[in-house]
């Protein structure tokens, strides 16, 4: 993740207002596959759609708990990043910018 950080500093202070379901919100703006954990469980994976196979780890974006704290909060959206949408993508994707 060496290179993807996050540039918009005042934006950035607002992730720890992030939860899960914003992240779910951006995930299908962005047509990316959420799936639910097994019985019981309340986190979730976000995943490719180009690769759906639960079995390929290749395919996993962030996997994403209920309560989330800031630094964790950072580090998916740096696998966003990662993933190839843009800041201004989270960002817009996260309702945090307009």
């Amino acid at each position: 993740m060496a290179g993807l950080g996050i540039k918009n500093q005042q934006l950035k202070a607002r992730l720890n207002n992030v939860g899960q379901k914003d992240w779910i919100k951006l995930a299908e703006c962005h047509e990316l596959l959420v799936v639910k954990g097994g019985s019981g469980s309340h986190y979730i994976n976000i995943r490719d759609p180009k690769k759906p196979d639960s079995n390929d780890v290749t395919g996993l974006i962030s996997t994403i708990t209920p309560n989330l704290f800031k630094q964790a909060n950072e580090q998916i959206f740096k696998k966003f990043l990662r993933y190839g949408l843009s800041e201004e993508q989270v960002w817009r994707g996260l309702g945090l910018m307009k």
